[in-house]
């Protein structure tokens, strides 16, 4: 698992194109160095053979054909150190002298340069490169040197810097993903720091441990934002507890006397008074629903996880909605898997679950349909699939309904409420590492909800 992200992480495409970049260079060097000694090797041999055929012509020159002879043979017996081949010719063709058998046929190039195979026909493969020198009395001579050896030296250098590159290469790349596994363990654990941070408690910061250079840096600034986040956060929260302290309190006394004066009225009065305790039970309801989702944003809830049976939790809200559903005639169809259970905050999940059913009975009309069905997912987890046949929520609308206060045009006037009820939702899953879908049922709406 680590070796698959390490091999699609940045790390390792950066230090491959690094070393990609490089083999191409170190390819271009060798080949221009291949070429360099193959050069100077044959221009070695071919200056070594000139030297040859000259000093042959000098020792003929100044001591006549025996000292030649005497210079062939002499050259001859050094055996292994002798890299070349000699023959002396008369005007018939008749060898004289040299370790060469008899003059061959070869083919001649500018400059007395031949070339030529023994026992072989002309055309095939160079086995040897010699120059001639016509001598006085028609005499001639060929000196010739075996150039399969300059042909092994060249290939061996030719294997010596391939193997060279493709080391280059392999360490390179093997580099790259050892670096990369080191990164990438790192990278899980700052990730997994930080979601733990993110659906946990904001006091607590990445360890900076042993980091080094710009991972160490990123670490601390990630956690002076941390620090200045708490702070906006703490902010926050004091402003909603004064919200809670001087708004809602308020509100609850004068909705108890509210309630008291409408026992002393009858009527039109009582109805009008009725009206406004309602209305402060709107208020009440929203300053809830906002508390609930600052504490969640917070992380302040997630102390108090537990295994949950979730398959009751949603036998319970069924329950508790069914007469609703049952006043305007619809029918709920379950399947519901037996025994599936998660880890979380059992009165946060069972208000995400009545969110959602209440909007589905809310906003379902008379004798229409909801079908639930939950069941495990492969790989741990569950999943929920809620769908009514109502109005449903247009497709541009479905990531703003997880907004705060945020309603449709169409249910404004329709249907109650404070546009909190999916925005309660989402930061619950949040908070539980799951998530929300909505998708349309032609008519009506599919919630699909995922918890791990």
């Amino acid at each position: 698992m680590i070796l698959a992200k390490a091999l699609t992480g940045y790390t390792f495409r950066y230090i491959s194109l690094f070393v990609a970049g490089l083999s191409a260079a170190v390819f271009l060097v060798l080949i221009f160095l291949y070429l360099i000694y193959s050069y100077n090797q044959f221009l070695e041999v071919n200056e070594s053979i000139t030297d040859e055929v000259d000093t042959m012509g000098l020792i003929y020159s100044g001591q006549g054909m025996p000292g030649l002879n005497q210079y062939i043979d002499d050259q001859t017996q050094r055996g292994f150190f002798n890299k070349y081949f000699y023959i002396v010719v008369d005007s018939d063709d008749q060898k004289i002298s040299g370790n060469m058998e008899a003059w061959p046929n070869y083919r001649e190039f500018a400059q007395d340069w031949v070339n030529f195979e023994f026992d072989i026909q002309i055309g095939s493969h160079v086995d040897y490169i010699a120059r001639t020198r016509s001598l006085d009395n028609g005499y001639r001579v060929m000196a010739a040197r075996h150039i399969e050896e300059v042909y092994e030296n060249a290939s061996l250098v030719l294997r010596i810097l391939f193997r060279s590159m493709v080391a280059t290469i392999f360490f390179g790349f093997f580099g790259a993903i050892i670096a990369s596994i080191v990164a990438e363990r790192r990278l899980e654990t700052v990730n997994a720091e930080i979601q733990s941070i993110v659906t946990g408690d904001l006091s607590q910061r990445i360890d900076v441990g042993d980091s080094r250079g710009d991972m160490r840096r990123l670490i601390l600034h990630f956690n002076s934002m941390l620090d200045r986040i708490q702070s906006l956060m703490l902010g926050v929260q004091n402003v909603s507890d004064n919200i809670a302290h001087d708004l809602r309190t308020p509100l609850t006394r004068m909705r108890n006397h509210l309630t008291q004066l409408r026992d002393q009225f009858d009527g039109d009065s009582q109805d009008k008074i009725q009206e406004l305790i309602e209305e402060s039970d709107g208020l009440l309801a929203t300053f809830a629903a906002l508390l609930r989702i600052a504490q969640l944003e917070a992380g302040n809830r997630r102390s108090q996880f537990e295994k949950v049976d979730f398959t009751k939790l949603v036998d319970d809200v069924v329950e508790l909605y069914e007469p609703l559903a049952q006043e305007k005639a619809i029918q709920v169809l379950l399947e519901v898997e037996k025994d599936l259970s998660v880890v979380g905050d059992r009165d946060l999940l069972f208000q995400m679950m009545a969110n959602l059913f209440d909007n589905a009975v809310k906003y379902t009309d008379n004798q229409g349909l909801i079908e639930l069905n939950l069941k495990s997912v492969t790989g741990g987890g569950i999943e929920l699939r809620l769908a009514d046949n109502g109005s449903g929520i247009p497709a541009a609308d479905r990531e703003n309904v997880f907004q705060r206060f945020f309603r449709l045009e169409s249910s404004r006037s329709k249907y109650p409420g404070n546009g909190l009820g999916l925005s309660l939702v989402q930061a619950v899953l949040s908070a539980h590492q799951g998530h929300i879908e909505l998708s349309d049922n032609h008519p009506g709406l599919i919630a699909k909800v995922r918890l791990p």
